[in-house]
Parts: C-alpha cells; structure tokens; sequence
C-alpha cells in the first residue's frame, strides 16, 4: 500500500524537470563579460596580446549565445583574420601564396567562429536544430563534391594533404549550413551585410597604414625594395584584392536602399578607402575582373536607370580620380599598369603551372592525383615544367580549374559542372521571386561568387575561399527569409 507521503515524493519526482533549467539571456553576457575581465586582468601581466584577443573571444561568444542573430556579424567579422592562422602548428596545408610562406594551419579565426556557431546552435538554436538542413538545390551537387574529395584520399599523392582538404570542405560545409540558421530575418541580413562593409573599410586603413610606412603583419617580403604590395592580414594581396572586390559589391548593392546620413556617412567613405586600398595591392586580376564585374552589377541592380546611370558614372570618376592619385604618388603602380602589355600571363597566370596541371589531367584523367596532391605531384614528376626565367619558387597552382582538373579529374570537373549550374538557376530563382531590397542582395552576394570564381582562375583558391561559402549561405537565407511572404501571396483567396 502507497502512503500519502510516498505518493507526493513520486509525483515531486515525476515533475522535477529531467534537463537542466535554462539560465536567463543576460547570464550568457554577463559571463562572456566576466571572462572578458578576468582575460583582461591577465594580460596586464603577462603576454597582453594574447589575453586581449581571448577576451575579444569572449565577448564574441557572449554576445552569439545572448543573441544567436549576431552569428552572421561576427562570421563576416572574422573571416579576413587569416593572419590567425600562424598561431595553430596543427592541421597545416599546402603552403600559401605570396613570398614563399610556409604551410599554415586550416583553423583561423573565421573557422572557430564557424566552430562557435556550431555551440550556439547545439546549446541555444532559437529554432528546432533540424531546420540547418535547408531545402535547396545545391544540397545533391554539395553531397557529390564532398564525396570527390573523401574518395581522394584512398588513392591520393599526398594522403594527407587529402584529408586536410577533406576536412576544410567540412568545416566550410558547416558556415554553408549554419548561415542561414542564423541569419533569419532582414536585421540579421543587414547588419550581416554592415559588418562585411565595415571590415573591409578597416583593413583599407590597415592598409594604407602598410603602404605609408612599409610595416607588414606578415609576408614581409612584400614591402621589399620599395615595390609594396599591401596585403594587411591575408597571406597574398591578390586575395585581399579579391576580399576588398567583395566588399565594394556589397556596399553597391546597399547603395540605393539605405538613408541618406547612412549612404555617405558609412558606404561613400568605405568605398573610397577600399578603391585606394585596391590600388595599392597591385593585383592585376583583381583590377580586371572589378572592371568587368563592378559595372555589370550596377547595370543589373533592381532601380531606375536614371540612377544606375547616375552611380555608373559616381563610380567612373572615383576610379579615375583613384587611378590618377595613386599614379602621382606611387611609380610601382604605373610599372605594375605597364605589364598588362604581357596579355593573360600578367593577370597572375603562370602558364608553366597551367601546362603540368594539363600534363597531370592527362596521366589521370578519371580522378586525378587526389585533393591536395597538385603541389607534391609537381615538385615531385613535373619539376621540368618550371619556368627558369621566373626566380620565385612557385610551386602551387594559380588556375583554380586546371587544379580541380589535376586533382580529381573528370569526375571533379563533372561535379563542379553540376554545381554550376544548379548554383545559376538557384541564385535567378532567389532574385526573381524577392523583393526590390532583398534582389539587390541576392544579385550582389551571386556576384561576389562570380568575382571569386574569376579570380581564383589567376590567384587559385576557389572552394578554399571562405567568402564563397558566406555569400551561398546568404543567397540561401534571403530564400527562406522570403519564403512567408512568398506563401501570403501564393495561397489562394
């Protein structure tokens, strides 16, 4: 027989929650903030640089566990820290470009960002979790590259380098997905959007700092005999060109939807410091794909002609003004405008690099020398194909196709086929069913993959690039921000 007394303890214990109670929104600040604090203090005694930015990271984490929103910001923050890539010794990939760097480490700031969604979303999504998993075309495409590149590793050149290629389609795979989890709303699209113009318009001072007084970050070799090439915190200038080419599409695309005090108190600064940073990277192959790119956009941008026509022409004279200040003050500029007179090659293009990948495509066409392997296929078997009258020892792959080509073959060049054009389709679907605002941004976020794509065919690193993967997540996101919209209109009377 059950007691009164026994009963109510069984029915206490049927009631008493089985998790954990949910702590209070500000609780995940304060604590961000404590530990900010307590990091602080630290640094005031020992290696502040290092408590510094672990307090910033704190903050950071704070701020995305009180406001799972701030994701898309801080994403678009930290992706242009590559510089962070030097304090990981671990998971080290082939080597970068620009001065003969050594192999650097596949985490960095952006991808522990990455790593911090992935928190957010398991301990406090905001939404049920399965929704990461977004309705879209690209998803079969996506599945069949990722099983290119594992495939890869069972027969690669350099088996290694195979898995931490694997690895980085993975961790890029993630922010593809996570993205538009958190970005879920116009707010967190703008200020998304707002943090990618911000950056670039503080790595433009970055830079101009770099230029007035030859002091690189890294890769110092760059400031060399008086021929800068600013790169702030990228390993090569040529992709921080591109970086800086993305943000100007974005700050375009904003241009025309935002007030008055916000137009040329913020974007007009931002667009100029980035022009002036632009020149004084001395990427050729940015400044030709910006020349074909920026004005197309613009063209397409869903406004009235007479203001297109208006900006085209703002823009006109702002490159031209550039152009004619950089070339008073910086002789290196006219030299680097000079060698256009050497055609394709003087976009960034090596043609003996084009050459021994084609050579590598036709000993294996099927599949290639495995994810990564370019690079040991080369110095190992292809050596004979180095250009002798080009000192620098550049060994990795500028053409972003003929390394898809060499490293997975057919099969590799089939997927990305696919992926092409389902990734066309998609993209004209997005823009056509959203509204003027949103248009306007899923028109400049499929530009800057096309910038990217372009580039990465004289500056290599096409899927590694992480802005490739920001702006695809985004596209995704303004699709299913429309999506009720979309339902109001469509349902039937």
């Amino acid at each position: 027989m059950i007691t009164r007394g026994a009963a109510a303890v069984g029915g206490a214990r049927r009631m008493w929650p089985l998790r954990a109670p949910a702590l209070p929104r500000e609780a995940w600040l304060a604590g961000g903030l404590l530990a900010a604090v307590a990091l602080a203090a630290a640094g005031l005694q020992r290696d502040g640089a290092t408590c510094a930015v672990l307090a910033v990271a704190a903050l950071a984490a704070g701020a995305a566990f009180y406001e799972p929103r701030a994701v898309g910001p801080l994403l678009a923050l930290s992706l242009p820290l590559e510089i962070t890539k030097l304090a990981f010794p671990f998971l080290e990939t082939r080597a970068e470009l620009g001065g003969g760097l050594p192999p650097t480490s596949v985490v960095d700031a952006g991808r522990l960002a990455v790593a911090l969604a992935c928190a957010v979303w398991l301990v406090r999504p905001g939404r049920p979790r399965a929704d990461i998993v977004a309705a879209s075309p690209l998803a079969l495409p996506l599945a069949l590259l990722f099983a290119a590149y594992a495939l890869s590793t069972l027969y690669a050149r350099d088996v290694s380098a195979a898995r931490v290629e694997s690895l980085r389609l993975v961790l890029s795979f993630a922010m593809f997905a996570l993205v538009p989890f958190f970005v879920r709303d116009r707010r967190s699209l703008r200020w998304t959007l707002y943090a990618l113009v911000a950056s670039m318009a503080a790595l433009s001072l970055v830079a101009l700092y770099q230029q007035a007084s030859g002091d690189f970050l890294w890769n110092a070799g760059l400031g060399l005999y008086g021929e800068r090439r600013v790169n702030t915190t990228f390993a090569d200038p040529n992709h921080f060109a591109r970086f800086l080419l993305c943000g100007i599409v974005v700050a375009m695309t904003l241009w025309f939807f935002v007030e008055r005090r916000l137009k040329f108190a913020f974007l007009l600064p931002a667009l100029a410091l980035a022009m002036l940073a632009l020149a004084f990277s001395g990427s050729r192959g940015a400044w030709l794909t910006g020349a074909i790119v920026l004005p197309a956009t613009m063209w397409l941008l869903p406004v009235p002609r007479p203001l297109r026509v208006r900006m085209l022409a703002m823009g006109a004279g702002l490159v031209v003004l550039t152009v004619l200040v950089i070339a008073a003050m910086n002789p290196y500029f006219s030299k680097r405008v000079d060698t256009f007179a050497f055609g394709f090659q003087a976009a960034g293009a090596r043609p003996y690099l084009v050459r021994a990948g084609l050579d590598m495509f036709g000993d294996q066409p099927l599949a290639g020398v495995g994810a990564g392997g370019y690079q040991t296929a080369f110095e190992e078997d292809y050596a004979r194909h180095k250009d002798p009258s080009i000192k620098a020892d550049v060994t990795i792959s500028h053409t972003s196709l003929v390394t898809l080509a060499s490293e997975l073959g057919l099969a590799g060049l089939a997927v990305l086929a696919f992926l092409a054009a389902r990734w066309v389709a998609y993209a004209r679907v997005v823009m056509a069913r959203s509204g003027p605002t949103l248009r306007a941004a899923a028109l400049g976020l499929a530009t800057i993959t096309l910038v990217i794509f372009l580039g990465s065919q004289t500056e290599g690193r096409f899927f590694e690039d992480p802005y490739l993967w920001l702006a695809a997540g985004l596209v995704v996101a303004i699709d299913r921000i429309e999506a009720p919209r979309r339902r109001v209109f469509e349902a039937p009377p």
